[in-house]
């Protein structure tokens, strides 16, 4: 029983019940009895202590909804002093969605990303409380290669999201899929806008560790961890993607079910029994685990081969150097065409004569180079010159020894 109460710091979700300097108790205990009333699966009725406070979104100061993590079960809470479960959902199966984002936006609850036993899943999800099943939202722009989520928070209509992609296959990574892609997903429009991708040999210096509870609050997410009968809170700022400890939330102990912990705006509100304390955030030094905002684009100019200006600079690159080989190809058929002049010019001279091959070859200057050499190039520069018609040389065989030739110039 003690136990259970613990659970009660749920409380900290009611951002608006500081006008009044009050808070609402959640009775576990209870909504569990009024849960058994209307949900017949045991495997939720069991985990229910486990996954409530992980598990559940705010609507109002009245009225919570809570989605058992992995599953697609949905169930509406009226809190009070008469506690009502609804079941919403018509569908009995489980979902790709075990530590997926589930977040409330415009009255409409969404579950982003997650994973099932051998499945990953990147998509976004919304139930429809009309026809009380869960659909796809559809996402402009949205990289369809994406893999699943690595990342991602709320921050007022913006989801921020860390993307793993299936594109990217290193053999040699001890993971196997190493591209990653950080953007911004409009939640007016749903649009989604990509900012950087980057390589990463593994996800675990990526993600947020998660939490034995997660607590959702406008500008700031809480991550409780339970040590022993001791807790401890990590907090995210969504503005800056800071990940920091409380100094004064590090292996606290929670009394009964009376102690509630809740942020609004930068104030962190704390109240044991009935005696409320707070904290402004912005005037207290935190203990800074993570920046993900600042690790994602560290990364990003490290593996600036993927940055649009660098793929247009190695392509200038290649341009230059076609350019180039392109003008020295020219400049080495004008020298080798200066250099058939010079030769046409020494031959003319010596038109009417039948030189030997030796006499040929020196005219030619080829001077170097095996028998087999010399024998192709004498008949390229011959075919070459008698093409361009200002001398013609010819063979003739040899008085002597008709085994040979000698040249005629004409």
């Amino acid at each position: 029983m003690k136990f259970r109460l613990i659970f009660a710091c749920c409380i900290m979700f009611f951002a608006k019940f500081l006008y009044s300097q009050s808070a609402i108790t959640i009775d576990q205990q209870k909504i569990l009895e009024q849960l058994k009333l209307v949900e017949e699966d045991d495997d939720v009725l069991q985990k229910f202590s486990h996954n409530f406070l992980k598990s559940i979104v705010v609507q109002n100061d009245s009225v919570i909804y809570y989605n058992p993590n992995g599953t697609l079960h949905l169930y509406k809470i009226q809190l009070g002093e008469n506690i009502i479960v609804e079941k919403l959902s018509n569908g009995k199966h489980h979902g790709h969605n075990f530590n997926r984002l589930l977040y409330m936006h415009d009255d409409i609850v969404y579950s982003y990303g997650g994973e099932g036993l051998f499945n990953l899943n990147p998509s976004l999800i919304f139930f429809d409380i009309v026809y009380k099943e869960w659909y796809k939202k559809d996402i402009k722009n949205y990289p369809f290669d994406s893999r699943s989520i690595i990342n991602s928070w709320v921050i007022g209509d913006t989801l921020a999201v860390l993307l793993n992609h299936w594109s990217e296959y290193a053999e040699e990574s001890s993971s196997k899929y190493n591209k990653y892609s950080f953007g911004y997903i409009d939640l007016k429009d749903f649009e989604y806008n990509h900012q950087f991708s980057f390589n990463n040999e593994s996800e675990s210096d990526l993600e947020v560790a998660g939490g034995d509870y997660i607590f959702h609050f406008k500008e700031y997410t809480l991550f409780g961890d339970r040590e022993d009968s001791l807790f401890s809170f990590s907090i995210l700022n969504k503005k800056t993607g800071e990940l920091s400890r409380t100094p004064f939330l590090t292996r606290v102990a929670y009394v009964g079910g009376k102690s509630s912990l809740y942020v609004k705006n930068n104030l962190m509100y704390f109240k044991n029994q009935n005696v409320i304390d707070s904290v402004n955030l912005d005037t207290i030094t935190l203990d800074v685990l993570k920046n993900f905002t600042q690790i994602y684009q560290s990364k990003s100019s490290k593996s600036g081969l993927n940055s649009p200006l660098v793929i247009i600079g190695i392509a200038l690159i290649v341009l230059l150097g076609i350019f180039l080989f392109n003008r020295r190809k020219s400049d080495k058929n004008l020298e080798d065409n200066n250099r058939i002049k010079e030769i046409e010019k020494r031959l003319i001279k010596l038109r009417g004569e039948t030189i030997t091959k030796e006499k040929l070859e020196s005219q030619l200057e080829l001077n170097f180079g095996s028998y087999e050499t010399m024998k192709t190039n004498r008949s390229i520069y011959v075919r070459l010159l008698n093409e361009r018609g200002l001398v013609k040389i010819e063979r003739v065989r040899k008085k002597e020894d008709k085994r040979y030739f000698d040249y005629k110039i004409s």
